[in-house]
């Protein structure tokens, strides 16, 4: 019988679903995660922006870009100083913030009280980054090392058990909660209000969600886009099918060295072969489904526009001849962003219908919305 976790988190209950088998591996079994890009940027840009804020609050200071500057970093990806650098240069703390907090470990027991984080009896914990009041609002700032920043924010399980988990053991009191997400790859922030009834049923879905992994038996692995960093690939029986063997995908000699890469010569040239031979097979039969992946046509549409026309056409529409040469980087997502921003997308349709349309065809792996 697998002995299950004696405490979760969302983070947890999340990897379960993306992947049984890495929970198993990463939480039961105790198998370390490979180190990859993704984790070391997340992990060191929220322990430097957590440093940064410790230090602004102990200091009543807005910003402070002389200690910011001085900070340092070893052995990290190049994106790192690249967000380390827009977050400081632009971030000021905001005012009027009551009992502030940041990395606010919380727990809560079984049956949903607060305790320690550390407690022998938490059971369910969390981390808001960074969290205050104001007046008889809370508000939560969650920040995102990712590439991508949705267009809308929904009131997912995950923002309401912040939203929860902060009104239960930080302020009890408040109304509302506002919580904000802040990309910092482009300081660009998502909100969203929670209300009371947005949090009453968390602790229930949480107990449903966990009864789920409770009686879990199997922990099959489940490939898809999570794949590409669980970070316990070399222990995945699915990619041992693969035909790639444990001592290759985390060589510990030179000769398992070598081997992998006359291996990863060997897949460059088979990558080729089997995509064209797979490519075929699907534009005659129709798209594949791998887990939440589709292999499959998906259809794009660019536009050749000729510049001198489109000046002609934008001045004529009344456009101011400074604001029109900016947008000339003439691509359609450039044009249809410049013209958003001067609050006249009603142009882009007329400019588009009068430039030749080209489309193409790709067969590639995205990310599946339903099932076939």
């Amino acid at each position: 019988m697998i002995k299950k976790p004696s405490s979760y988190s969302f983070s947890r209950l999340d990897l379960f679903g993306r992947c049984p088998f890495a929970f198993k591996k990463i939480y039961v079994e105790k198998i370390p995660r490979a180190a990859s890009d993704a984790l070391i940027i997340g992990s060191t840009v929220h322990e430097v922006v957590a440093s940064y804020l410790e230090h602004l609050i102990q200091h009543s200071l807005a910003t402070d870009w002389e200690w910011a500057e001085k900070q340092g970093f070893i052995d990290v990806p190049a994106d790192v100083h690249e967000i380390w650098s827009r977050f400081y240069n632009n971030f000021i703390l905001p005012p009027g913030m009551e009992a502030p907090g940041v990395e606010k470990k919380l727990a809560f027991t079984r049956a949903w009280q607060p305790t320690e984080f550390l407690a022998p009896d938490a059971y369910f914990r969390l981390v808001v980054d960074l969290t205050y009041r104001q007046g008889s609002l809370a508000v939560i700032t969650d920040w995102k090392s990712g590439r991508v920043v949705p267009e809308t924010v929904e009131k997912d399980l995950q923002l309401r058990i912040y939203g929860w988990g902060v009104q239960q053991a930080l302020y009890p009191d408040a109304r509302e909660i506002l919580l904000r997400l802040h990309f910092l790859r482009y300081g660009a922030e998502r909100t969203i209000l929670l209300l009371p009834e947005d949090l009453g049923t968390v602790p229930q879905e949480l107990e449903a969600k966990i009864a789920v992994i409770e009686a879990e038996k199997h922990f099959d692995p489940k490939p898809g886009s999570f794949c590409g960093w669980c970070g316990i690939t070399a222990h995945c029986p699915v990619m041992a099918q693969a035909l790639v063997p444990v001592e290759v995908l985390a060589p510990a000699t030179r000769e398992q060295a070598e081997k992998a890469a006359t291996l990863l010569l060997t897949l460059q040239n088979l990558e080729k072969e089997l995509a064209a031979r797979l490519k075929e097979w699907v534009r005659d039969q129709g798209a594949i489904q791998v887990g939440d992946l589709i292999y499959g046509p998906s259809i794009a549409t660019s536009y050749d526009l000729d510049p001198r026309a489109v000046v002609q056409f934008l001045l004529e529409a009344g456009l101011e001849r400074e604001v029109v040469w900016p947008l000339l980087n003439l691509t359609k997502t450039g044009l249809e962003r410049g013209l958003k921003k001067l609050r006249r997308q009603d142009l882009l349709e007329q400019v588009l219908a009068n430039a030749t349309a080209k489309t193409t065809e790709r067969i590639d792996f995205r990310k599946a919305k339903e099932e076939l």
